[in-house]
């Protein structure tokens, strides 16, 4: 994955295409977990790519979402967050 200075959704089409055409090229179905932005929606495939492309690479996918609350990204950072204070 690449460090970039912005999230958009090419950006995040852009790295997950290069993930699935690359380290994952041997894996049939690969499990994303994504956080809650919109920029993680199967529809960026399409915008981004085209149709055939887009297809291949959404079959190849499955989109799990993290919890709105309670994530364990939450949890972790409130215990850091303790922690540090103390």
């Amino acid at each position: 994955m690449a460090v970039r200075g912005q999230k958009t959704k090419l950006d995040w089409v852009t790295e997950i295409a290069r993930l699935l055409e690359g380290r994952c090229s041997q894996s049939g179905k690969v499990i994303v977990e994504c956080d809650n932005l919109n920029t993680h929606t199967r529809g960026a495939f399409y915008e981004a790519f085209e149709l055939d492309r887009a297809r291949q690479l959404i079959h190849r996918i499955e989109l799990c979402d993290t919890p709105k609350h309670g994530s364990w990204l939450n949890i972790a950072g409130n215990e850091l967050s303790s922690l540090t204070r103390q």
